[in-house]
């Protein structure tokens, strides 16, 4: 089956014809987020009309949309960065391009791209964190995705408090896994520490060449990820916790503290383990989900 699957970000749009989980066509633009909805909407239907015309064979759309999103009424109920509130967005998506649009948080697309085709494909369980600007994620079973009443609002796994009144979060709360565990925080940590860069990707570099200052950071923000990581595998028992995100390209750091932790801090570990591994898909994990949610 031939469909068309949709990633929105803050800053990009990423459209592909997927088949089987293999991109056959992508295309890139961006996103007019500071002209409001209804650009961003024109904008979408706009892109996608341009690939649908060269694949007509294509009768269905995947979307995936930063913020909480109502699946079964496509409406993105709220999405903080984009400054969205009940957008229906699926609806409007579905009568502008006259076929049926499925729309669901972003980066709970990524878990089932990974899920399918990536990094947990023959997984019954598989738990998903990505790792960016801030900290999502999605639970997987027997391939399909695990959802709630509300929609997609379960498995907001940057929001478990890890710290008693910690670092406050963008959330509101305080001492979130977000707010020690992401790129966001690795970002402030070194501006902070004084380091000529808020490029995460050069902290773990400069972290794995033995700087000490990024070392700090880097060790500050692995005590956090493992204790979240080891919350999760308790109380969910995934076979794997597939790690995404722009930092996950720093396995080599990440993962052996990660397994390490799980290792000793999971309950019965010996008899059901689990396995931190890096996401396979990398940056269109989201879009190759997005392009499957038909499946759910």
């Amino acid at each position: 089956m031939m469909t068309l699957g949709i990633d929105l970000g803050g800053t990009d749009v990423k459209l592909g014809v997927i088949e089987n989980g293999n991109i056959i066509y992508q295309i890139t633009c961006p996103t007019p987020l500071t002209e409001g909805y209804e650009a961003v909407l024109n904008c979408l239907l706009n892109q996608a009309d341009r690939l649908l015309s060269a694949y007509p064979e294509v009768d269905f759309a995947g979307l995936g949309s930063p913020g909480l999103v109502d699946m079964d009424s496509g409406t993105v109920l709220y999405s903080n960065n984009f400054g969205w509130n009940n957008m229906p967005l699926g609806r409007d998506m579905s009568c502008g391009l006259g076929m049926d649009v499925r729309i669901a948080n972003d980066a709970r697309c990524a878990a089932l791209g990974e899920a399918l085709f990536g990094a947990g494909q023959g997984c019954a369980r598989m738990a998903m964190l990505t790792l960016g600007t801030g900290v999502g994620g999605g639970f997987v079973k027997n391939g399909r995705l695990e959802g709630d009443l509300y929609g997609s609002m379960a498995y907001l796994f940057g929001h478990m408090v890890i710290e008693q009144d910690g670092r406050q979060c963008s959330c509101g709360r305080r001492g979130c896994l977000e707010a020690y565990a992401s790129g966001g925080a690795a970002a402030k940590a070194a501006v902070q520490a004084g380091l000529d860069t808020r490029d995460v990707r050069a902290v773990f570099m400069a972290a794995g060449e033995g700087e000490r200052t990024a070392l700090s950071i880097v060790e500050r923000f692995l005590e956090s990820l493992c204790e979240g990581v080891v919350n999760i595998a308790n109380i969910l028992r995934p076979h794997k916790i597939v790690i995404g995100g722009g930092i996950s390209g720093s396995g080599n750091l990440i993962l052996p503290r990660l397994n390490q932790a799980l290792k000793k801090g999971v309950y019965g570990y010996a008899y059901a383990p689990v396995e931190a591994v890096q996401a396979h898909l990398g940056n269109i994990a989201g879009l190759v989900g997005a392009g499957s949610l038909y499946t759910q």
